[in-house]
């Protein structure tokens, strides 16, 4: 299983990647309402720090997804055949 979808994917696959998204999804909520306490009380470096954080879960969702977003997909395919090279991938 690729972390995209594929259009061949198992259904027990597309059931796993439902359930990481779903977590995701949970994740990304639960940073939202740390970063608006930190705002309510004044943490305005907290704040932005965790919605950094926040932000980051929502490109691992649209990855997980299968969602072209260029934030996730450009990114990658810039960086893919240096990743592939520290793998030891690339002969």
């Amino acid at each position: 299983m690729l972390s995209q979808p594929g259009p061949a994917d198992a259904p027990q696959d597309m059931d796993l990647r439902g359930r990481i998204f779903t977590d995701l999804d949970l994740l990304a909520f639960a940073l939202e309402m740390e970063a608006a306490e930190h705002l309510q009380h004044g943490r305005t470096a907290e704040y932005g720090r965790v919605q950094e954080r926040r932000l980051g879960v929502r490109l691992a969702q649209r990855l997980v997804s299968g969602v072209h977003a260029d934030e996730v997909n450009a990114r990658m395919e810039r960086w893919e055949s240096g990743y592939d090279q520290r793998l030891g991938r690339v002969a």
